[in-house]
């Protein structure tokens, strides 16, 4: 439960459950786990901070927005009953289940703050600690754990912000976009309860299929705490660090095309054949911030390592739905020599590797799966920088309109806890990509004249 605390005060903490189809009517439903959830248990939760301009008073922010946002959830849980739901394992069960019974509801706490609303949703570093307070909590048991919470602050005469965490063993980032998109299309159109087709969840656990038996794989995958009964559904014991700072960079479409036409041709430098693959904005933006964190850490081991997670519902055969409510990714690593990344070249070297990566999925997106958990904890214990990367630009977080215009900025916390940087659209809308870091303070400002430079070098070097 959200506490009280000299930044936020707490007016309210409710339940918004599901609206009833009618006014008679009883839902109760289950939802078993499938290998792409079970991969994420006890993974610490997913949590994200959308903030939206408003500079009206207290009274307009809660006569105004707060009935709004919160009817318009009522009614959008109707079409995403499982968020309402719990997680829960069982005594007779293998494996947790996902579970929502008559009565169950998403908790929302309701606060407000004089903290500087322009400085928490800036573009420049900020202590990670300062924006746990605009967050929810899922409050996990060793049996039984929420799907999500939910926090609306107010910032009289400035504006609002809502913050999510999100259980990860129920529900991946794309299915958690549609959720939002949803309930700000719902809210928009004053309640109305219809969703799009792109915007209505598929359930349907039947067309995940598992010939390989990933599952087991999974659920014995990751090394129990210590101490911790490998049943338990309590969230791994992450910690964020006590200087962590979040900063947000920017590429502009121009930026990207110019990185990628330079990459391009380096390749034609050093080979007489043609690549295998073209260099996506995916490739060229995670290239680009990877190397820039390396050469921060002036690492010295002999590999790096990059671990990013890949969208299965396309990739699979038979594809699965687009709007297939759960996990539906898997992951993928790369390594790279360290010192030919921190080279001049360094950037084109990481932008090949990942092109690479991506072009071997066509061979099976599942290819190699079961040796993806161990695979990760060996590069760990290796040593050497084990980047990860969270988010996607194709979520369009941005496009989170409730009513009141788009987010001004959308923050994804929850990375100070694992140290992976987030990609996402751009604020402005012009097809440039956001990225979010996470660094300790003292590399705050060597990673800021990198990026900078960088950007600067490719613009002057473009051909």
């Amino acid at each position: 439960m959200a506490q009280s605390n000299p930044v936020v005060k707490v007016l309210d903490v409710c339940k918004v459950a599901p609206m009833p189809h009618t006014p008679n009517s009883t839902a109760q439903t289950s939802l078993p786990l499938t290998f792409f959830d079970v991969q994420w248990l006890r993974f610490p939760p997913t949590q994200r901070l959308f903030f939206y301009k408003f500079p009206y008073p207290e009274t307009t922010l809660i006569d105004t927005i707060l009935p709004k946002l919160k009817h318009s959830l009522s009614i959008t849980l109707q079409h995403y009953i499982p968020l309402a739901g719990n997680l829960a394992w069982p005594l007779e069960s293998g494996k947790p289940i996902l579970q929502y019974n008559e009565g169950d509801a998403v908790s929302l706490a309701v606060a407000e703050s004089e903290a500087n609303f322009y400085q928490l949703s800036g573009y420049s570093f900020r202590e990670a600690k300062e924006l746990h307070h605009f967050l929810p909590h899922l409050l996990a048991s060793q049996t039984r754990v929420p799907v999500m919470a939910l926090q609306i602050t107010l910032f009289p005469n400035a504006g609002f912000c809502v913050g999510y965490a999100a259980n990860h063993a129920v529900i991946d980032g794309k299915s958690t976009a549609m959720f939002m998109h949803s309930w700000a299309s719902i809210c928009k159109r004053d309640g109305a309860s219809t969703l799009s087709r792109e915007l209505t969840p598929i359930y349907d656990r039947t067309i995940v299929k598992d010939p390989s038996d990933l599952e087991k794989a999974y659920l014995n995958g990751w090394p129990a705490d210590n101490g911790a009964n490998d049943r338990s559904l309590e969230f791994q014991d992450m910690k964020t660090p006590p200087d962590a700072m979040l900063g947000t960079f920017q590429m502009t479409k121009a930026n990207i095309e110019s990185i990628k036409k330079w990459v391009e041709d380096k390749w034609q430098e050093k080979h007489t054949e043609k690549p295998a693959f073209h260099p996506s904005t995916f490739a060229i933006t995670s290239a680009y911030t990877w190397v820039c964190l390396i050469k921060t850490r002036k690492l010295t081991t002999e590999k790096v390592h990059l671990l990013f997670s890949v969208d299965c519902r396309a990739r699979l055969e038979p594809p699965i739905p687009s709007t297939y409510f759960g996990n539906c990714i898997t992951g993928c690593i790369i390594d790279a020599d360290t010192n030919k990344c921190m080279e001049e070249d360094g950037v084109a070297v990481a932008a090949w590797a990942i092109g690479e990566a991506i072009e071997g999925l066509d061979d099976g997106v599942l290819k190699g799966a079961k040796e993806l958990i161990p695979n990760y904890l060996s590069r760990l214990k290796e040593g050497g920088l084990v980047s990860s990367i969270a988010g996607s630009p194709r979520f369009e977080l941005y496009k989170t309109d409730f009513g009141w215009g788009r987010p001004s900025k959308v923050e994804v916390v929850s990375i100070d806890k694992t140290g992976a940087f987030h990609l996402s659209d751009s604020s402005d809308g012009n097809g440039g990509i956001e990225i979010g870091v996470v660094l300790k303070k003292h590399e705050t400002e060597a990673f800021a004249s990198l990026f900078a430079s960088g950007l600067e070098y490719h613009q002057v070097h473009k051909s």
